[in-house]
């Protein structure tokens, strides 16, 4: 009897490991990753991926990362290694980076450091910049090998365009081309140098950077702006660009014979799927009430960790006081922190977070309040966007997204800042805080 049950009982394991859905997991940059509705108007692409496949075969995962760059998806403790140990055999990964690899015009933020010291000069302190014949090319190369380890099949995707416009054509910056016009003709162009890895390594390559030109172009650049890039820059989506972006995924991966397997699991939804689809993603956005009983509490928080930052006068500025050009997004590892634990039997809800803010001597001011847990802050999210603060004006952040803090877990609140620098380093611009509050409910 025990025998037929163990019998039983294994191939019950079985069939259930052979009916679960596998998964595509998504790693990449801002124009990917998941945003609150209630923090932003952005939406990554990766947000709307799920719709173009039957969820009863396939689970999205999409674990795209504002900010990263191959290297510091890489490096950065709570993402690649967390996305590992979410991927098993017979799953696929989609690669998409280059936005902030680009961050040192095509050099390598190390190579660029070292001959700056040797210059007697002040280093960078965004470390995102690849050099795409490179470093870039080479974490490429790690992500395949690592995903293939693991039974992956790993899927390199070039990058959307970013509609830099120019006499109705996207010009080569949008298309991740930094080649120089003049001098040297270094290749510096990252989709290029993609490609080149995909040949390499005979990994299936979707050319998103030339199918995403074409689109927009054939928008043009007044239709695209109002419609797809309404989010104050020319690099990030709206929701309906979000859509379109995966839509011209799902077209990518449908032509691709090098991806015959996934086609059978590939849907192309009714209009009126999509909009049920997207409304889903707008109203999980909607601030949810937490009715646990509790003891209230309010409490001011003074930073615990600087990164990157120096003050002056309770204003903030990178350290040697200089913002580098060519920054569109948060830097992860430039940031003011605040700690909150919960107790290590009982939990707490924070149910509102204000912190007043001012941006001083210049309107290219930019920030996120993100929060995570513990020493990886694990769990990042988004919970606030401003990406154009007025100059010398105080504004005052109240936010009532409640969250909640496990018993023995710390909480980490952090203020991301960043300047549109408008293609040349800033000084002087500095970010002023006051203190910042939290209300809530310490858990009985």
């Amino acid at each position: 009897m025990n025998k037929h049950l163990t019998l039983l009982a294994l191939s019950a394991m079985y069939l259930s490991m052979v009916a679960a859905p596998r998964r595509v997991h998504t790693i990449g940059d801002s124009t990917m990753s998941d945003y609150k509705p209630a923090a932003t108007p952005k939406r990554g692409w990766g947000m709307y991926l799920q719709a173009f496949f039957n969820p009863d075969s396939v689970t999205v995962n999409n674990r795209g990362k504002s900010g990263a760059s191959t290297r510091t998806f890489y490096t950065t403790d709570n993402l690649w290694p967390s996305v590992k140990t979410q991927m098993h055999e017979g799953d696929y990964l989609i690669i998409q980076f280059a936005h902030n690899d680009e961050k040192c015009k095509g050099e390598d933020v190390y190579e660029q450091n070292a001959r700056l010291r040797a210059e007697g000069k002040d280093t960078l302190t965004d470390m995102r910049g690849t050099e795409p014949n490179t470093t870039y090319k080479e974490f490429l190369r790690t992500y395949i090998r690592e995903a293939r380890e693991k039974g992956v099949t790993p899927i390199l995707m070039s990058p959307i365009c970013r509609v830099y416009f120019k006499d109705g054509k996207i010009n080569a910056e949008g298309r991740h081309d930094l080649t120089p016009s003049n001098g040297p003709t270094t290749n510096k162009n990252y989709v290029r140098c993609m490609r080149e890895v995909a040949q390499e390594m005979s990994v299936p390559f979707l050319d998103m950077t030339e199918r995403s030109r074409e689109f927009f172009e054939q928008q043009g650049k007044e239709y695209c702006m109002t419609h797809y890039f309404n989010c104050g820059d020319k690099t990030h989506t709206s929701a309906e660009g979000g859509m379109v972006v995966a839509s011209l995924a799902y077209e990518l991966m449908i032509n691709s014979p090098e991806l015959a397997e996934m086609h059978p699991w590939l849907v192309f939804p009714s209009k009126e799927q999509y909009a049920v689809y997207a409304r889903g993603i707008e109203e999980s956005g909607k601030k949810a009430a937490f009715a646990a009983k509790g003891t209230p509490f309010s409490e001011t928080l003074q930073p615990t960790n600087l990164s990157n930052l120096e003050t002056l006068k309770q204003a903030y500025m990178p350290t040697g006081g200089l913002w580098p050009a060519g920054e569109i997004d948060e830097v992860a590892n430039r940031y003011i922190e605040y700690s909150i634990a919960a107790e290590k039997k009982k939990g707490l809800v924070i149910e509102s977070i204000s912190v007043p803010v001012k941006a001083k001597g210049g309107a290219g001011m930019n920030i996120h309040i993100n929060y995570g847990f513990g020493e990886t802050f694990k769990g990042v999210t988004t919970i606030y966007e401003n990406t154009a603060l007025k100059k010398n004006k105080k504004e005052l952040i109240e936010l009532d997204q409640p969250i909640l803090v496990p018993a023995g877990e710390t909480l980490h609140i952090r203020i991301l800042p960043w300047y549109d620098s408008n293609g040349q380093p800033q000084k002087g611009k500095r970010l002023e805080v006051g203190e910042l509050r939290v209300k809530g409910k310490r858990l009985l």
